[in-house]
């Protein structure tokens, strides 16, 4: 067991938590808003996934193996737009409800700030649960790979080969992760800001849009993942993340002249 690995696997979890929750923090004290609106982004985006992820358990598994003549490559590509399509519609379609409805039923303003919070607390919580999975990694590799073995292990080449892959983990294994979900959070206060934008404006076209950037990055990351590997995976969502952030601060001044006006 590495200890430099057990630190950097305690610094992710502490991060995927509190930079979330430190981003929600500033935005509620510089704008004197409520964590109500994180609480319905962190809510609204457990409530998405209740429905979305077991759908797609279902479905993934039969759609790859009816494109699986195909060929290999291009039964992954159906896979991964398929999957990037049901993330877009469901959390894009989903801001959009609770914008729609819930917003305006509870008193809500449909203001740049609140979509702001609002997307820090969807990407937040999602930041949150991976910290959880993360945490449990890093249970794993203290059992495995801790001097003496504290789990007595079947004698399987399998399960050796295993623990072999787990020993053989280095810092710099781990840490994309970490950045994977700050650029994670970026885009889904861009996607939620787009959708604010929809009913702000009354533009239909930009709910499509951001559907169809969310199916994009999804659906990028899924193929690249199996195909080029993890560094090329998150040198693509970087970009994506760019974007999103170039947005976040053209949409930011837009919706600004709009409330002075």
């Amino acid at each position: 067991m590495d200890p430099l690995v057990v630190a950097t696997f305690a610094a992710v979890i502490l991060l995927e938590i509190a930079v979330p929750l430190a981003l929600g923090y500033w935005i509620v004290k510089k704008f004197g808003l409520s964590w109500r609106v994180f609480g319905l982004g962190a809510l609204f985006f457990i409530i998405v996934q209740v429905v979305h992820a077991p759908l797609v358990l279902v479905t993934q598994t039969s759609l790859y193996l009816a494109v699986l003549p195909f060929g290999t490559t291009a039964a992954l590509a159906v896979l991964a737009v398929y999957l990037g399509l049901m993330a877009g519609l469901f959390e894009e379609i989903g801001r959009y409800l609770v914008y729609r409805y819930l917003f305006r039923r509870q008193g809500i303003a449909l203001t740049r700030e609140n979509g702001l919070l609002f997307g820090t607390g969807w990407g937040g919580v999602e930041s949150m649960i991976v910290a959880l999975l993360v945490l449990s990694s890093m249970v794993s590799y203290i059992l495995l790979t801790g001097d003496g073995g504290a789990i007595p292990l079947p004698d399987d080449p399998a399960v050796q080969a295993q623990v072999d892959a787990l020993r053989a983990l280095t810092p710099l294994d781990i840490l994309p992760g970490l950045a994977e979900r700050m650029m994670t959070i970026t885009l889904h206060i861009a996607w939620s800001l787009m959708v604010l934008a929809a009913i702000v404006y009354g533009r239909k076209a930009l709910l499509a849009l951001a559907i169809l950037w969310h199916a994009a990055v999804d659906a990028a990351a899924v193929y690249l993942a199996q195909t080029q590997g993890i560094l090329v995976t998150e040198g693509v969502v970087f970009i994506f993340a760019v974007l999103a952030l170039a947005y976040i601060f053209w949409e930011w001044r837009r919706m600004g002249v709009r409330a002075a006006a």
